[in-house]
């Protein structure tokens, strides 16, 4: 697994489909001396974190994609990054209901974005839940993961063992 070096990340990376919350988030990032980088799809975002992994300081993720599942990138991410922060974005009243402290509502509020990019800088808890994925499959993410260095192979692993969540083409 990788274990971090770079202290002084500086990238924020945004997987999102809508242009809305993109151009929402790049200017609240400013202040912090932050980056924005975007993906327009999870496989994209594993392809940029497994290229740069060190790069990034913070992930804002929406759960209603195309193809990847946010819950599965979610759980991937964790395997490339345990102590990278991770923040959810989702359109679904009932997911952030659900979702923890940093399931944050669509349309975002420039306050609560703000709020919660400041607790992620500070290195707070930002209380994401841990999808529910068969422990099995967790084993079989890391195995892949550790024997092929490839994060898309570990996520098709996690997604075989997310109930309900599709594993095919991504």
């Amino acid at each position: 697994m990788h274990e971090p070096t770079d202290t002084g990340a500086r990238l924020v990376l945004l997987i999102d489909t809508d242009a809305a919350t993109r151009t929402a988030v790049r200017p609240l990032l400013a202040p912090y001396g932050l980056e924005l980088i975007q993906a327009r799809a999870g496989v994209a975002a594993l392809e940029l974190l497994q290229r740069m992994p060190d790069r990034f300081r913070l992930v804002l993720l929406s759960m209603e994609m195309p193809g990847l599942p946010g819950a599965v990138l979610i759980e991937t991410l964790r395997l490339l990054r345990p102590d990278l922060a991770i923040m959810c974005l989702t359109a679904d009243r009932a997911t952030v209901a659900g979702g923890g402290d940093n399931c944050l509502l669509k349309p975002l509020r420039a306050e609560e974005l703000r709020s919660q990019i400041e607790m992620a800088l500070a290195g707070g808890d930002l209380g994401l839940p841990a999808a529910t994925v068969a422990a099995d499959a967790v084993a079989r993410a890391r195995a892949s993961y550790v024997a092929t260095g490839n994060l898309l192979e570990a996520a098709r692993e996690i997604a075989l063992g997310m109930p309900g969540e599709p594993a095919g083409d991504w």
